[in-house]
Order: structure tokens, then sequence, then C-alpha cells
């Protein structure tokens, strides 16, 4: 049976199942029919982040079918030396998942799957291929130190004889058993990275442990005179490192329930503060992308805020932060998102960094720190999922980490990356009310219970909205020219607090100072002295202390005095035409103005006074700065248009289910 003829065979509620779990196969365009269906779980991408949910005994029965070729359940549970029960329960699970299918008692894995698992022993060639390029004499002592008498056996029978023992699971298990210490950390490092040549393509030179590998039989001297580890012998290795334990018992944390909502509210705190200082100063980028050591360190002083990088990779992530030119300003769409209820908003950043590939407090490279929001090749995001998803209910974040390999057998890092990568991953969720001691708290439980599903931001902010509540902002005007602001002001409050005055501390209650000057952008940017007056009363609920209206009133009788005219453009030139120019009744309309023989100004945009000059009968040219005449490109081709944003919608999985069950449709 083929996998194409599982999956019709599959009823719509195993097919749903199978769906939910591969839910990168919902996105439009979704498969047409069965045999679209089994072309996109087969691919690349889909099945790269089927992986990142396969566990340590998934992956074992995986690996063996790949492997070892074995293909009955009873021969797996022979294999492993489990019950069979429980080899049984491991195969359903891969099935489920679209990884693999059953033909009676027959295991099969899908064609990209089996040749991921093939490729761990990709490097090592079979002992036969090994053997026909070796000296007869190093055959004798690999058959010897095996265990066997090579005696009166030729080439042929040697090769035949060694190719026996080096698949018999008995006769290698001895050996290896019979290594020293070192030499079986060697063997076992060997077979996992599988590095038999260097970068040159030759063997590697041999070392101590090698030579011991060697005198053990389990290497033979190579075709190129380098030891070589045979295929069949890295394939029983792997058998044996690699059998399905049964997963962790893991204990329920000793640590206090905690909903978590304090600290997911300092964390809606830290990012609309970083925001709102974005949305007057777009934040300083380096000359080659991204926000430096120096800017961050600023900003975490000037705002109080705590693991910067955090906050500006998340906001950018979320479209909450973009990149210009000048450097990385708040979104378009930040202000709405502001306006949004404490639910929602938190469910969108919660959202983004649980998805995030890279660890924003862990950007160290070889090369040195990538600063944010500048992307990292990473797989910090695979351990944190892992991580979060095996503490869920309850469990202890610690007894997680000792079986974090079981969780998540697939991540790159060695014990010390690994260390700073789940190090990064609390400190980050215990930031934004994830994790809070040694546990998840009510809303990471909620995050992790919904992330991966479809759409799940309305069904997570509705999930947590009792957790948190919106709790407007209060704001005290004191008579020494402060004001104490505690939790999180509106939109419009922050905005006219940036402006009127300078924050003397920040945190869950920030202090601010109204200054003259403070008052006096406030005034630049259109306010009055009334309508200031009037908005710090609606805000704070309480007259204005006298010193602050003092304050104000004496910054509006000073401002405005002094004023600035506007002028967009000068025409200059020869005296006659510039009178001519002035005195021309069609062009009264301009308001042009006199300020020397040869020169006028213009309150317009210099290319419309052109044109208008034009149309009055004269012949100006546009110059530079310089004094450069301007002479315009003739335009070529067609006008290009910006391309238009598109977002893929998704298809519920028991709809889909339905649609590929009954024959599929055209596709739109």
């Amino acid at each position: 049976m083929s996998f194409i003829e599982h999956l019709a065979g599959l009823d719509a509620e195993r097919l749903t199942v199978l769906l939910e779990h591969r839910a990168d196969i919902l996105l439009e365009p979704v498969p047409d029919d069965l045999d679209e269906l089994a072309y996109r779980l087969n691919g690349l991408d889909s099945l790269a982040a089927a992986l990142q949910r396969m566990n340590h005994d998934q992956a074992a029965v995986a690996r063996a079918v790949a492997l070892h070729k074995v293909g009955a359940v009873s021969a797996l549970a022979d294999l492993f030396r489990v019950p069979e029960r429980e080899v049984r329960a491991l195969v359903d699970e891969l099935c489920a998942r679209g990884l693999a299918w059953t033909d009676g008692e027959r295991v099969a894995l899908v064609e990209r799957l089996a040749g991921h698992f093939a490729a761990e022993v990709g490097g090592f060639l079979p002992v036969a291929h090994i053997a026909r390029q070796a000296r007869v004499d190093d055959l004798r002592t690999a058959v010897t130190a095996l265990g066997a008498d090579p005696a009166g056996l030729r080439e042929p029978e040697l090769i035949e004889r060694l190719t026996a023992l080096v698949t018999d699971p008995e006769t290698v298990g001895a050996a290896v058993r019979a290594l020293p210490t070192p030499v079986r950390r060697h063997l076992d490092e060997l077979v996992r990275s599988g590095e038999v040549y260097d970068v040159d393509g030759f063997a590697r030179r041999p070392d101590e442990a090698t030579a011991a590998l060697v005198r053990s039989g389990l290497m033979l001297e190579g075709p190129y005179d380098g030891p070589e580890l045979p295929r069949e012998v890295a394939v029983l290795l792997r058998r044996e490192d690699d059998g399905p334990t049964g997963r962790p018992a893991l204990p329920e944390s000793a640590d206090p329930a905690n909903e978590g909502r304090a600290e997911a509210e300092g964390a809606l705190l830290a990012l609309t503060t970083l925001l709102d200082e974005a949305g007057e100063h777009p934040l300083t980028p380096l000359k080659k992308g991204g926000v430096g050591s120096r800017e961050r360190n600023r900003l975490a002083k000037r705002l109080a805020l705590s693991d910067v990088a955090l906050w500006i990779d998340v906001a950018h992530a979320a479209g909450l932060l973009t990149s210009r030119a000048g450097g990385y300003p708040a979104a378009d769409g930040y202000d709405g998102w502001r306006e949004e209820e404490p639910s929602v908003r938190w469910a969108t950043i919660a959202l983004v960094w649980f998805e995030l590939e890279l660890a924003p407090t862990s950007r160290e490279t070889e090369d040195g720190e990538i600063a944010p929001p500048l992307p990292v090749e990473s797989s910090a995001g695979l351990l944190r999922r892992a991580l979060l998803r095996a503490a869920a209910g309850g469990r202890s974040l610690r007894a997680v980490i000792e079986h974090l390999d079981w969780f998540c057998p697939f991540h790159p890092y060695g014990a010390t990356d690994r260390v700073h990568k789940v190090e990064a991953a609390l400190r980050e969720a215990t930031q934004l009310g994830i994790v809070a001691g040694d546990r998840l708290t009510g809303l990471g439980e909620q995050l992790v219970e919904v992330a991966g599903r479809t759409d799940p931001g309305p069904e997570l902010a509705r999930r947590i909205a009792a957790m948190l509540p919106r709790v407007r902002g209060m704001l005290v005007l004191q008579s020494d020219l402060t004001a104490v602001v505690s939790g999180q002001p509106d939109a419009a409050a922050a905005r006219l607090l940036a402006l009127a005055a300078v924050p003397e501390a920040r945190g869950v209650a920030a202090t601010w100072r109204f200054t003259p000057a403070g008052v006096r952008a406030a005034m630049d940017a259109g306010w009055t002295a009334d309508e200031l007056r009037a908005e710090l009363t609606a805000i704070s609920g309480r007259e204005l202390p006298q010193p602050l209206d003092y304050l104000i009133t004496d910054v509006a009788r000073r401002h405005g005095v002094v004023r600035v005219r506007a002028t967009r453009c000068c025409v200059i030139g020869p005296e006659p035409e510039i009178a001519e120019i002035l005195h021309s009744r069609s062009l009264a309309g301009l308001q042009l103005r006199w300020l020397a023989p040869t020169v006028l100004a213009a309150p317009l945009d210099p290319g419309e006074l052109v044109t208008r000059l034009r149309a009055a009968g004269f012949a100006p040219m546009p110059e530079d700065d310089g004094g450069v005449v301007i002479v315009p490109e003739r335009a070529s081709g067609s006008a290009s248009r910006p391309e238009a944003r598109r977002f893929r919608p998704r298809v519920a999985a028991p709809e889909l289910a339905a649609r590929l069950l009954a024959g599929g449709s055209p596709a739109p």
C-alpha cells in the first residue's frame, strides 16, 4: 500500500487530526486532492516543521525503520527489546502526524523523512567497499580482533567473514564494551558527527584513539591509508544509543501557581514605553543596520528598561517597529494596537515571541553580536518551544531542562550553547509573564495550549481577558511641577506627557517634570494654553496646581512673539524680467514678495511656481541649492506600482479533510 492509498483510507476524524498536526498544510493554497496532499506532506519545509515537534522515542522508531530496514512492529520491538505495545503506540503517533503509515504489520516512512535519517550514516562506507581496497593483513587483523579465526581464509572469504562480524549486534557490542572510556567517547563522537574526512576530502590522520579502534576491529584501514568506520558499525551504535526510553517522569513544580498578570502588564508597559519613544525619536541605527549596544544602553538608562533587545525584536516581529532610512520608528499601526485591550496586545507579543527562531537576549555569534532587529540564523526557538510545551500542566521547569534533549532531539547545540539558549528563554519568558519561578504562569499555560492553532491570536486574547483587564493609568499633578503616573496611561496622555514634560524616573510609577522647554514644545506642536490646561485637568481628574498653571501662562505670554514666514522658493533673474513678473496681473495670486531688485520670494512649491510662470508666458528653469540648472530626465517605460502586502488565509482542518475525502475541489 502506498502513502496516497493510506491517506485515502483515513476517515474524516483521523485525517482532521493529521492536518491539525501539520498546520502548514492548512495555508492557502491548500491541496486540491490526496495526491497533492501526499506531495505536500513529503515537502522539505513541512517535514522540517514536523521534526521540531518530534520527541526522542518517535525519532528512534523512525531512525530504526530507515537505517535497519526493519518493517514490522514486532521486529522493531525485538530490536529495541521493549514491549510491542510501546512500539505500536510510537508508530501510531508517527502515522497521526503524517510521517509514516502501516500496511498490515509493515511500517513505512514518507520518502524524504527516510532519506533524512539514512543521511545520518551517509558519510560512512559499507564494510565490503572498504575491505575490497584494504590490505589482506589489515582484514585478518580486524577479523581476529572481533573474535574470529582468519586462518586459511582468502580475501573474498575474509570480506564475507568481516561483514558477518560487523553486522552482529553481540560481536560489536562486546568490542565496544571492551574499549577504554576515552576511546568510547571518541567513537561516540565519530558516530554522531559522521566526520570521516577532513575539509580536503581525505581521511583524517589517525590518532591514539583511532589506532585503538583499528586494533579493536571496529575501524578498518581504508583505501587512502586512513582508518574508516564501517556503516554497519555506525548503524548498530545508533540503535544502541537511540532506542526508546519512554517519556521522562516530570514532577509537578513545588512553586505556587501564578497568573503572571503583574509581569505581563510590566511587559506591555516596557514595550509601549519603547515604542512611544520610537514614535517621537526613531531608534538610531548602526551603519550596517540594527540598534547597537550604545543606543540600547542609552534607551535603557533614559527609559528605565531592561533587556532592550527583547522589546526591539518583539516589536519589530509584531510589525509595531519598522525600518526607515533615518532609523527605526514606530509603525503606522502602532497607535491602533496601543488602544486595544491588554489581552489583545499581550496575545500579539507573546505569540510573536513564542514563534521567534532566535533568542533576542542571546544574539552572539562567532563574529560577535548581531544587533536587533537584524535576522540571526538560530535554533533557539526550537529549544524554547520544546521547553515550554514540556512544562505545560504545572510541571517543573528544572526537571524539563534535565530531559530537554528527549523532548527536542534535533537541536544543534553543544552543552554550553544549550545552557545559554535555555537561560535566555527563561529570562525572556519571565519578563513577558509566561514563566514565574519553576513553572508556567496561567498566561503561559494558555499560550502553550493555543500556539500552533489556526489564527491563535483572537482565541488567546479571549481566554486571558479576565487575567488582563484594562486598568486606567492614574496621573497625579504635584505642586513641584512633577506628574506621577501609575500604571500605563492611554495614548493621548502619553503623547501629551512626551511633548510637555521630561521623564525623571520610569517604572510601574513614573515621574515626569514639566519645564518651560517642554511646555513650549507642546505649544510648538499646536496646543494652546487653554487646551493644555483642559487636557491636563481631564486626565488627572483635578484642578492644576498653581505653579503649573503659572508656568503655562508665562510660556504662553512669550510664545509666538517672534514669527517666521514660510518661503518655499525664490525667483532669480535680470531686474527687468523680475519687475515684469512682479507686476503681471495674471500672477497676482502667487503672493510674490520683492526681496531685492533681482530676487522675488514665493510661498509655493518650486515645481508649481515654474509651471505657473510658464503658463504666463515666461521661460523659467529650476535650479538646485548650488545654482546649477536642473534638466529633468525624459520619462520612459511604465511607472512601477508598489506591491500590495498579501496575507495567506487558512482553511479549518475539518473543512479541508471533508473536501479532500469528497474528491477535492478545483483550485481558485
